[in-house]
């Protein structure tokens, strides 16, 4: 095993420690439908939520409508009324760690509490300032809408955090962490280091500013890197991504990302429609996307979809196509090639696949989201899901209903009454780590609450 694989092995670890870093970013899978439980529950019970931060609350059981009130509402405002079956909040900022209880009140009267822990948030910009190498031929190529920087294979630069209080003072002396969560970058205090290395601390300066050399690896296939940086005392964390061309003979080599990508359904012999975003990288723009003969996949583009079975073209490097596959109830697992040619005819390919589940589907007249869950593919190698759709259906209960999420970087969408399309949100930036879940939930007209799932496996 040499060392390149060692270390893409060894990334795993890494992102086994932050799947469940997204508050609200709670569930599972399951073998049998989610039962609708009388008993009102509000998830997470106990987080820790930053100044200046999106969070959510999921309900489940209870009978809707629900309200929620703050006891603080100073440092934690909310709206009394939600909406669904979940609700989002942004707490001001604070000076110190300050305990603010939500409590959550169903129909019925009964109430759940929500203990949260409202901590500063010392990085106030939100972002992680990335510099590329002087000069590099690679940073003309940096698509803004998928990554903040982009580096050729074997480049160092910089990345740097500031850290302030919530008075705008500055934070000297404070250790901040720097990770990588996917292949592709690693960091060091000093830019003739050793070693570099996917995770390292360093200290904040005068200025409050934490600075580390970063280095896009010299062996990764073009692609895009995870960053985030974490004061370790506050353990407020900002994220972003930044893209890693590989050269090879003095051009950016042809990569697609995710090269293996498609769903994971839940009923027998029952695939639901889901769109994959793939993400092209290096090589020559423009780039033709073509599938083998036969394919019923459809591509599009950023800008149109194409007929059932023909080919889509991509105009500039970082961007992007789409791959979806239709619902159906009687499908088979299947895998598509899915071939990318530059403009210098160089190809690189990424595979679709499409795999029913194994449950069989039982009449019902309960509340029911269809299916219960959804898995979608990793990366094999980068280990995170690209932006994503997929369908849900609602059946039994009580119309109308209203869908609702369990995080804010996943929206859902009702449509018809009872088609419900839970995608990634419109920042490009943000997705799923191997391992995720985020939950899917449906309030109906008589205060029942039903949950379904979305993983990225």
């Amino acid at each position: 095993m040499n060392q390149t694989l060692n270390g893409k092995l060894a990334i795993g670890a890494i992102v086994g420690t932050v799947l469940l870093s997204l508050a609200g970013c709670g569930g599972s899978s399951s073998s049998t439908p989610a039962p609708l439980t009388t008993t009102l529950s509000a998830t997470p019970a106990t987080f820790v939520a930053f100044g200046n931060t999106p969070n959510t609350v999921a309900i489940a059981g209870g009978v809707g409508p629900f309200k929620v009130t703050s006891n603080n509402s100073a440092v934690l405002p909310v709206t009394a009324s939600v909406t669904g079956a979940s609700f989002t909040f942004t707490p001001n900022n604070v000076t110190a760690d300050t305990p603010v209880t939500l409590t959550v009140t169903d129909s019925a009267s009964a109430t759940s509490a929500v203990a949260v822990t409202v901590t500063p948030a010392t990085i106030p910009s939100g972002l992680i300032k990335i510099v590329p190498a002087a000069g590099s031929v690679c940073s003309p190529a940096n698509n803004a809408a998928i990554s903040v920087a982009t580096f050729c294979s074997g480049e160092t630069g910089t990345a740097s955090v500031t850290l302030k209080d919530s008075t705008g003072a500055v934070l000297a002396n404070r250790a901040v962490r720097f990770e990588a969560l996917t292949i592709g970058a690693t960091f060091a205090a000093t830019a003739n280091a050793a070693l570099f290395s996917r995770v390292v601390t360093v200290n904040t300066d005068a200025q409050g500013v934490a600075n580390v050399f970063i280095r896009a690896d010299a062996e990764a296939s073009s692609e895009a890197a995870f960053i985030r940086a974490t004061d370790t005392v506050s353990n407020h964390r900002v994220d972003t991504w930044m893209t890693v061309l590989k050269i090879a003979s003095g051009a950016a080599a042809l990569n697609v990302v995710p090269t293996t990508g498609g769903m994971v359904g839940y009923f027998s012999s029952e695939c639901p429609f889901v769109r994959r975003e793939f993400n092209v990288y290096g090589g020559t723009a423009p780039y033709v996307v073509t599938l083998p003969a036969g394919s019923t996949l459809v591509l599009a583009n950023e800008s149109a979809a194409a007929p059932a079975g023909s080919g889509v073209t991509v105009a500039m490097a970082g961007g992007l196509f789409t791959a979806e596959n239709a619902d159906s109830t009687a499908c088979l697992a299947t895998s598509s090639i899915i071939t990318v040619t530059d403009a210098l005819g160089v190809a690189s390919t990424a595979t679709y696949t499409v795999t029913p589940g194994s449950v069989a589907r039982t009449t019902t007249t309960e509340l029911v989201v269809s299916p219960v869950s959804l898995s979608l593919t990793a990366d094999p190698l980068s280990a995170y899901c690209t932006s994503s759709t997929a369908r849900y259906t609602v059946s039994g209960g009580t119309a109308p209903y209203i869908a609702s999420t369990s995080i804010p970087q996943l929206s859902a969408a009702l449509s018809g009454g009872t088609s419900i399309a839970a995608r990634f949100v419109s920042d490009s930036k943000w997705k799923l780590l191997k391992g995720q879940t985020a939950r899917i939930l449906v309030l109906d007209a008589a205060g029942k609450v039903a949950v379904a799932s979305i993983t990225c496996i």
